[in-house]
């Protein structure tokens, strides 16, 4: 049976990285991790070639959701963004339908429509001082939170309020978004734009209660901040995106010995390291799933 997201943050701190179809839910669970996120920057790249601009539909990302829950055990955290409106209602409806799909945690965040992740954060990682990033008024926020919270009731799903209110108006702000989005009955709360160790500290100190870390990353070859250490301060589930650029990599590196060799034999020749569950085990778990299936077809007719 798979476990709920609530059941293994209660257990222990959650490390999951970023992914945006079945296939890198299926490098994600090769890997050992124990939960995905189903990235907005991802999946837009990856269904419609566009950045993460606010283009992609809720219809949509309810059938990515879907398609993840029915393959794998991994626990599936989905960036839902502003909830696809303006309204509570509108929130409501979206949440509902995602945690039906199989999500077992929806992030609900103060964005408005007119979103841009690659400008402002890179922006954002090389210190820029001001970066235009609006965010809806607190009240509209909570109001979509509350909405979030009752369309999963009955449901092991779990809504993370996630704030981004630091980027254009400072930590302050978004500390405060984070204390009433707890108030208002949030399992979880996610304050976009921490990147420091001093951060990490002032956000564990003022806010009680689970805690996400966005994005996990290093400057020159060392951590922003350890798992270590945000897991004692309450930090209980980290995200990370790696496996994007492990994707593109290995294919530009495949694609392009093939053509300059007008060959396959770099890659038919080419096996991963088999001290740890590789690429052998990866095609065993394709032919596995093809006899279960044959074995339905052939018990139908």
């Amino acid at each position: 049976m798979k476990k709920s997201l609530r059941d293994l943050c209660g257990q222990k701190q959650v490390f999951a990285p970023c992914v945006w179809d079945c296939m890198s839910a299926r490098a994600a669970e090769a890997c050992g991790f124990e939960a995905i996120l189903l990235s907005g920057a991802s999946f837009a790249s990856s269904q419609d070639g566009v950045p993460d601009i606010g283009l992609i539909s809720s219809d949509e990302l309810v059938r990515g959701t879907y398609a993840l829950a029915q393959y794998t055990q991994l626990p599936c955290i989905i960036d839902a963004d502003d909830g696809y409106g303006e309204t509570p209602l509108h929130v409501y409806r979206t949440v509902k339908r995602l945690a039906q799909a199989g999500a077992m945690a929806i992030t609900i965040d103060d964005t408005t429509g007119f979103r841009g992740f690659e400008r402002w954060f890179y922006a954002m990682r090389n210190l820029e001082k001001k970066i235009e990033h609006p965010v809806v008024s607190r009240e509209n926020w909570l109001s979509k939170i509350k909405a979030a919270i009752k369309a999963c009731e009955g449901t092991p799903c779990m809504i993370i309020a996630r704030t981004e209110a630091k980027v254009e108006f400072g930590l302050e702000e978004a500390i405060e978004r984070a204390l009433l989005a707890r108030e208002n009955g949030a399992e979880m709360t996610l304050i976009i734009g921490i990147s420091t160790e001093e951060e990490a500290e002032i956000v564990g100190r003022r806010v009680p209660g689970w805690k996400m870390w966005p994005d996990v990353m290093s400057r020159n070859g060392k951590p922003d901040v350890t798992l270590d250490k945000l897991n004692g301060l309450g930090f209980n589930l980290v995200t990370c995106h790696v496996l994007e650029k492990g994707a593109m990599e290995g294919m530009i590196t495949y694609g392009r010995k093939t053509l300059e060799d007008r060959s396959t034999v770099f890659h038919d020749t080419r096996t991963m390291d088999r001290s740890v569950d590789g690429l052998d085990d990866h095609l065993m778990h394709w032919f596995r799933e093809e006899e279960e299936y044959r074995s339905i077809i052939t018990s139908l007719q």
